[in-house]
């Protein structure tokens, strides 16, 4: 196996990969989607609402692969697959994950899905996209496990920029919740006030988690977004004054809790939702302190 990133992916190939540990698999999936270069999508196992806190689902064009009719949902017919990867194969360069083989083995037969993967090879030759299919080797049969690699090499994808944490002698600890998010009435996350990172120790790697524990509480940070392609004093920087914004924000929402008994449902339903937005603070501090 070759350890490869995004940017080393064959265009015109079809491979598969190990993703036994699906948080490596999301990690993947949402770090390459910080590059403008390529277009990703991905059609997954889970529905929509279970990628928001794995991945920045505006960056990534989404499917829920499922037997129920609904918007950016498909089923799991080879035909309807196989026609979505040709529509779009046929505009600009990208990626298409196709996750839940093993379902698709289950419902159509191995030598069908087979004969699948051979077919979107011969349609992949000579254009600008990849298709990478993870797979969990131990569901399959070894030798036709030796037949499909044949038409989807097994490769190792490495977390590009993937820095250690532990930088002279100092650990930077990126606290991880330890239960779902909480929500609120209005059905949003709550916003917890996460510790700062300090400056010495910190990382591109340390960020993107930061990054995405913001977006599980339903942050707008793409502000912060640029950081993870500067240097390493500006990409602090610019955390630094993201984090400002987002402790106001948590500020500000307790004080929306505060005096709820003042406001009407709306106004405290549109103040959290502007205040997830990290904008309009003033306006919103001066209504509050107004009643």
């Amino acid at each position: 196996m070759s350890g490869v990133t995004m940017k080393n992916l064959l265009r015109g190939q079809v491979y598969s990969c190990n993703f036994a540990d699906g948080t490596t698999m999301f990690e993947w999936i949402d770090l390459t989607s910080q590059s403008k270069d390529d277009h990703l999508v991905f059609v997954s196992r889970l529905p929509h609402r279970r990628l928001l806190d794995r991945i920045d689902v505006s960056k990534v064009e989404t499917y829920w692969m499922t037997h129920r009719v609904g918007q950016a949902h498909i089923a799991p017919d080879l035909e309807q697959l196989h026609k979505l990867m040709l529509s779009r194969i046929s505009n600009h360069h990208g990626c298409i994950i196709l996750e839940g083989l093993e379902w698709l083995v289950t419902l159509h037969g191995e030598t069908v899905v087979l004969n699948f993967v051979r077919s979107l090879r011969d349609d992949l030759h000579r254009t600008q996209w990849s298709i990478l299919i993870p797979i969990k080797p131990l569901a399959f049969n070894s030798i036709w496990l030796a037949r499909f690699h044949r038409e989807a090499p097994d490769i190792y994808l490495m977390i590009e920029d993937h820095a250690e944490e532990v930088i002279h002698n100092v650990e930077v600890d990126v606290e991880e919740p330890k239960t779902e998010a909480a929500s609120t009435e209005e059905g949003l996350p709550v916003l917890v006030m996460l510790n700062r990172l300090p400056k010495v120790g910190f990382t591109k790697s340390i960020l993107r988690k930061r990054i995405l524990q913001w977006r599980r509480m339903g942050l707008d940070v793409s502000e912060v977004e640029p950081a993870l392609h500067l240097g390493p004093a500006a990409s602090y920087d610019l955390y630094a004054v993201v984090e400002e914004k987002v402790r106001r924000a948590v500020e500000l929402e307790q004080l929306v809790d505060a005096t709820q008994e003042h406001l009407t449902a709306s106004e405290q339903t549109t103040c959290k939702f502007r205040i997830r937005q990290l904008t309009g603070f003033d306006d919103i501090q001066a209504m509050l302190m107004s009643r």
